[in-house]
């Protein structure tokens, strides 16, 4: 057929090629549910309690190695230092977790690093919480890597950041705990260093009202998720089968829209225009977080997301107008062939009149 592209498969071309991408697409399935380990990793880290008598917020703490912190205990309630101590205690988080006394490292495999906190807070009368109560977070995070110093920790981010905390308490008793939400603290896009610290405050400012509603903390859990290196492994293999044929593909589309005797038409346009966002999607950047520091990969994949669904939702817009435009041609030509041929009907049954 002249000026078509796809139109002229038979119907038994037409089928295989349909059962080709359905088995692709069962074999990506079986990929993903049977060799490919879980995506994730989930560690429960609990905070190690350091005094920090002048308030020196550039320093690190840190919970092992030589010059760590000399933990402190906040189980028992005194009602006098309750707030006035408030400034001078850190939570520690260093990541990894030790696992059967194994000192651990990142690998640049693992991606990505979501940070999460759990607190674990007394209830006690004279510090009754609001059911809901906005906390001030002051979290520095830090790095090192192997052959580094214990205590060469370098700087990586801060902030002092809100958080809503949501808490309520089954039995209003001493000793008894709120049962609190989580609150998300940060995530990494990339983990390029071996070794994390994590430093928490919790600043009490009177004249601002900061931290005043807390209840009696007394310790802070870190949920540390982070991607499994396996996990990576497998889903960069596919992107990298998949980003060559995709690419193909497009090449061969063009060139045979190129061959035809008429301009591109607008939904070909489209076609192909859909085609560079998903190549685009499918592009393995994340291979180069094994060789760069990029911490900005979490802004570029929902930028690249966000470039695909606007092309997907543009191309069925177009699709659904060309679709519309071709019912409404028809029926105007059906609405006009009606009339000539009933006329065409008169003409032929009418007597001459001479007999």
């Amino acid at each position: 057929m002249p000026g078509a592209i796809v139109e002229n498969l038979s119907g038994k071309k037409l089928f295989v090629l349909v059962a080709i991408l359905l088995v692709l697409q069962i074999a990506c399935f079986l990929l993903g549910g049977l060799i490919a380990p879980s995506p994730s990793n989930a560690n429960s880290l609990l905070a190690t309690k350091c005094h920090d008598k002048g308030n020196n917020t550039d320093a690190w703490f840190y919970v092992r190695g030589k010059g760590r912190c000399t933990p402190i205990s906040l189980e028992h309630y005194e009602s006098d230092s309750h707030l006035r101590h408030a400034n001078e205690i850190v939570f520690a988080f260093q990541l990894p977790n030790p696992r059967n006394k194994v000192i651990l490292d990142y690998s640049r495999w693992q991606q990505h690093l979501i940070g999460v906190l759990q607190f674990d807070i007394a209830y006690h009368p004279d510090t009754e919480m609001d059911p809901r109560t906005i906390i001030t977070l002051d979290a520095k995070l830090g790095y090192r890597n192997k052959g580094d110093a214990d205590g060469d920790w370098n700087y990586f981010t801060s902030s002092v950041v809100q958080r809503i905390l949501d808490c309520s308490v089954e039995n209003t008793r001493e000793r008894y705990y709120y049962n609190c939400s989580f609150i998300p603290l940060f995530e990494l896009g990339s983990l390029f260093h071996d070794y994390y610290l994590l430093n928490v405050r919790l600043p009490v400012d009177h004249d601002k009202g900061m931290n005043l509603g807390l209840g009696h903390i007394e310790d802070i859990w870190l949920v540390a998720i982070n991607q499994t290196g396996g996990f990576t492994k497998v889903w960069m293999s596919m992107k990298l089968v998949f980003f060559p044929s995709i690419v193909a593909i497009m090449i061969w589309f063009w060139n045979r829209v190129h061959q035809l005797t008429r301009a591109p038409l607008l939904l070909e346009n489209m076609l192909l225009f859909l085609g560079s966002t998903l190549t685009f999607l499918n592009l393995p950047l994340e291979l180069l977080t094994l060789f760069y520091d990029l911490p900005f990969m979490l802004l570029l994949s929902d930028i690249r997301e966000g470039i695909f669904y606007a092309a997907l939702l543009s191309f069925w817009l177009v699709f659904a107008g060309e679709h519309l435009m071709i019912q409404v041609h028809q029926i105007d030509k059906n609405s006009i062939s009606i009339p000539i041929e009933r006329n065409r009907r008169r003409i032929t049954c009418e007597p001459t009149g001479n007999t």
